[in-house]
């Protein structure tokens, strides 16, 4: 009997790739959870039976996972699926795999439940679902990958007692600068429960519970309070579109100044709506930040509309950075008009 060896075009090889790619990042996701891609990231190859018994994984589910991302060449396995090692595309998926895990753990419902929420009748009932803590987890990846060390530089020599992180997710960031200057104090301030649950187990981690307060409040619609009067530095990252539309952020952005009477700086990192790109030339990430937000009926700005509003806000612009990824990102440092 002769073997069998699939034919495909180049329309069907495209089709391929496309279904293979959204299988790949669902099992990149998991790869992460279950400790594959940090044991290949500091091995040169690993025995996959070895893996899973030692992981308490089932083998078969196991080789299916590498297979998916063999599939992509973010690894390499033998025919026999015994072994893997990183592939071409792996450091480049490594570095990147807070976006796939924003995807599929973090917005994987709303992909699932895409109908419903387009139809108007059916999405009247829905709730639309999105997992904080696994958006917690990968916006910790993407923020210390890409918005930390532009932070870092733009913060280098700003003098502040103690800093306020709206939004703080895993709180990594108020952590990064609590650990680099021993005599700052922090807030994290976060709605999530789930958010915060990652922030306590991470400030616990750290050993920083004496310096690191965890709050629990509506960034859209926070009042002063004691714990906000001392304040001299806000960070606002990955959560900046939520004060949308216009007047929204406008109002936000103006309260903030009275929540946090001290404050001399606020420092705004954020992605916002694509311009001039269309089709097969969109960057990764744009698609499904823009979906996600266009299902939940989020407005977006773009770059320009959020330079507009500045002002108008009672800020003024003092120094920005643009990121190339995510694309259309951007941090700017905004002082009291």
């Amino acid at each position: 009997m002769t073997a069998l060896s699939p034919y495909m075009s180049r329309d069907a090889r495209y089709c391929a790739d496309t279904f293979n790619g959204a299988v790949a990042a669902a099992a990149l996701s998991a790869a992460w959870d279950l400790g594959l891609l940090d044991e290949l990231a500091h091995s040169d190859s690993m025995d996959v039976r070895h893996f899973a018994t030692r992981s308490n994984a089932h083998l078969g589910s196991l080789r299916a996972i590498l297979a998916a991302l063999a599939s992509r060449e973010i690894v390499v396995m033998d025919a026999e699926r015994t072994t893997a090692a990183r592939g071409p595309g792996f450091d480049e998926a490594f570095k990147n795999r807070g976006f796939f895990y924003w995807l599929t753990r973090g917005c994987g419902e709303l992909f699932t439940d895409l109908t419903d929420l387009t139809l108007n009748e059916p999405r009247a009932d829905r709730v639309m679902h999105r997992d904080s803590r696994a958006i917690s987890v990968a916006c910790r990846s993407i923020a210390q990958t890409f918005f930390d060390p532009p932070l870092r530089e733009l913060i280098d020599g700003l003098p502040f007692g103690t800093v306020a992180d709206l939004g703080c997710g895993s709180s990594d960031r108020i952590i990064m600068l609590a650990q680099q200057r021993p005599s700052i104090r922090a807030v994290g301030i976060d709605i999530a429960h789930g958010a915060l649950a990652v922030s306590k187990e991470a400030v616990a981690e750290a050993e920083l519970e004496d310096r690191i307060t965890l709050i629990r409040d509506d960034v859209l619609s926070m009042s002063p309070r004691p714990e906000y009067e001392d304040i001299d530095l806000v960070t606002c990252f990955l959560m900046g579109h939520d004060f949308w539309p216009r007047d929204n952020c406008v109002r936000t952005l103006r309260r903030l100044r009275e929540v946090f009477p001290n404050a001399r700086n606020l420092i705004l990192g954020d992605t916002c709506r694509s311009t001039q790109v269309r089709g097969s030339e969109m960057p990764m990430f744009t698609v499904g930040f823009e979906t996600v937000h266009a299902v939940m009926d989020q407005y977006l700005p773009t770059f320009e509309e959020w330079t507009s509003v500045l002002e108008e806000s009672g800020w003024t612009r003092a120094d920005q950075r643009l990121i190339d990824l995510p694309a259309f990102s951007f941090i700017v440092r905004l002082t009291p008009a």
